[in-house]
């Protein structure tokens, strides 16, 4: 008999730090077939992401899909994995609470602080309520920088807006949103609402290659904020909903208000803004282009030219408030860290290992 092989892997945010704050999509992170949902909780350190980890590398080994939902302020660490879009394991601790919706019928609690000695914490109870305060303090003043680069946004955005062809733009949306859901069947499921990138102490990252594969179809567009972009992006997620088509909407990671892509898995099809200031996704996607449109060409290059220099303001004030908002959130990663080591000498992992070898495959068993 010969080994089977791995489960396909696709990797994906759940939530975002944001212009808006911490913002959440976790209640989209379970399928909507999905069956059984188990919430971790437990403090930092005490071994959520590496239990998920080990979770995964088990059920992909059988061959089974996976996804790995991965932490916007850790990018090495996970918040959830989904196994053959039936079982979803999430972290279900601050910043992202998550509490059961359906007990016993689909959600269950397994804490993890019942493997802690809470003495050896109580010791450093000082130093504990010191570093979080710290945590908070620099996510708070990233969020005030995210902020600022909306803000910076927002008249890079008003400049294109107003020398934009809108009759043309009209057209062009209508066309392309009926040429991309053309085929598409009446779904019993809404939409997933998920991030495809987040804003990470590493900077802007993305996986998106694992959610558009290299056979699907890729419906293109680019140009300028406020060129049209995201008023396509918008319709057709509009559009989904109204006549009940099934599709993944994910959403930008710095303004979740926009869309940076759609994919509609059933017929293996993705629209996607490749002008993204904040990710590049151009570079990591290998589907062949069916369409490009580029919203640039419906600029009316005479009523932009005058404004060619506050648009640079505009966008390295943009640029300088979001790297500004990265330092933060790397800063909090540290002070993160240092929590994190006053938490793992009160654990019993081998306790902890034990539930996983005895109960973890029930838990999880698709």
């Amino acid at each position: 008999m010969g080994v089977p092989s791995l489960g396909k892997l696709r990797h994906m945010y759940p939530g975002a730090n944001s212009c808006r704050g911490f913002y959440s999509f976790y209640q989209y992170m379970l399928w909507p077939e999905g069956e059984r949902k188990i919430i971790l909780k437990g403090g930092p350190g005490v071994g959520k992401s590496t239990f998920m980890k080990k979770i995964g590398e088990e059920f992909s080994s059988r061959g089974l899909d996976l996804e790995y939902h991965w932490c916007s302020s850790d990018n090495q660490s996970l918040d959830g994995v989904v196994i053959g879009q039936k079982v979803c394991i999430l972290d279900g601790t601050a910043p992202h609470v998550v509490d059961p919706l359906f007990p016993g019928a689909v959600d269950e609690i397994l804490n993890l602080g019942d493997f802690w000695d809470s003495r050896i914490i109580k010791e450093h109870k000082n130093e504990v309520i010191k570093l979080g305060q710290e945590i908070s303090r620099c996510f708070a003043r990233a969020y005030l920088r995210l902020q600022e680069a909306a803000v910076a946004y927002e008249e890079w955005q008003s400049y294109y807006k107003e020398a934009r062809d809108l009759a043309a733009v009209k057209r062009n949306i209508l066309a392309l949103s009926q040429e991309f859901l053309q085929g598409c069947s009446i779904s019993p499921y809404e939409a997933r609402h998920l991030f495809a990138a987040a804003i990470t102490p590493a900077g802007p990252v993305t996986r998106i290659e694992s959610l558009v594969d290299n056979d699907y179809s890729l419906y293109a567009i680019k140009g300028s904020p406020g060129s049209g972009i995201k008023e396509l992006l918008d319709h057709v997620a509009y559009m989904l909903k109204l006549q009940q088509f099934y599709g993944e909407v994910y959403h930008s990671p710095f303004e979740p208000q926009e869309i940076d892509l759609i994919i509609l898995p059933e017929r293996k099809t993705a629209l996607l803004d490749l002008s993204s200031c904040i990710v590049n996704y151009g570079d990591r996607i290998l589907a062949k282009q069916k369409r490009l449109l580029d919203f640039d060409e419906l600029i009316q290059r005479s009523l932009i030219d005058p404004h060619a220099r506050r648009i640079l303001g505009a966008r390295n004030r943009f640029d300088k408030s979001l790297q500004e908002a990265v330092e933060f959130i790397r800063t909090a990663k540290q002070y993160h860290d240092e929590l994190e080591s006053l938490y793992i000498p009160a654990m019993d992992f081998a306790a902890l290992e034990n539930l996983w070898d005895t109960r973890g495959q029930f838990y999880c068993v698709p």
